[in-house]
Order: C-alpha cells, then structure tokens, then sequence
C-alpha cells in the first residue's frame, strides 16, 4: 500500500511497511484535532498495525488533553512512534510528551527524517512470523 490520502489536518501514507503521517500547519492541536486525525489514520490503517513516523514540525502547541489522548487511545493501531521535530521549541514540548505522558507504545524523538525510519524497521511485523 503506497496510496496517500490528504486531509484538513495532514496527509497521510503507507511505504515500505511505515505509516508516515505529517501535519499542516497547526496553531495548536486540539483534542478534537487529534481526534479527528487519529480517526483519519485509524480509518486509513485497514485494520494493519504499524509503526508510523509522525512528523509534528509544523505544529506550534498542543494542548494537554490532546497529548494524553495521543499517549493512550491514540496508539490504536500503532506499533512504535518516531516523532520527527525541526526546532528546540518542538525538541523540548516532545521530550516532555514522552517523559510526562508515557506513551503506551515505543515512543523515540528524532531530528533527522532517516534515522526516525531506520530506528522505526525494527517494528514492522513480518506477516511469515504470525503463525
């Protein structure tokens, strides 16, 4: 599945076993933003976990109630996430997310695009092992 979609929030798409998810610009992300971007992954998923690339360098703030919903109920579906951000600012909001919120799934924080994608291979699952 390579096939991308775009939405209001972000655009979405499926390569080489990783969900890449990335945002437009966003003041501040919401819990009904999250929401609906959790719906728009979770609907674009098939049912198929993955570890996925979230690329929040375009996101100015986000509120507390969106961070905890991302940390629990908006791991559906995924097997690890790399944060990719691009500014101090974001670097320091991220660390905290990870440190205060503790993700429920493998959670790392990355400034470079492919270290965040050769860090996040060793969670696609082989369909071979399944058995």
């Amino acid at each position: 599945m390579n096939e991308s979609i775009d939405f209001q929030y972000g655009s979405i798409v499926v390569e080489n076993g990783i969900m890449k998810c990335s945002f437009y610009d966003l003041h501040e992300l919401t819990l009904e933003i999250t929401r609906h971007l959790v719906a728009k992954r979770i609907e674009h998923s098939n049912g198929i976990s993955y570890p996925c690339l979230f690329d929040i360098s375009r996101i100015k703030h986000s509120t507390k109630e969106a961070r905890d919903y991302l940390a629990n109920e908006g791991n559906e579906l995924v097997t690890a996430s790399a944060i990719l951000v691009d500014s101090a600012v974001l670097k320091m909001a991220a660390n905290f997310y990870v440190s205060v919120n503790k993700p429920v799934k493998p959670t790392r924080l990355f400034t470079d695009k492919q270290t965040a994608l050769d860090w996040l291979h060793q969670f696609i699952e082989s369909p071979a092992t399944s058995s």
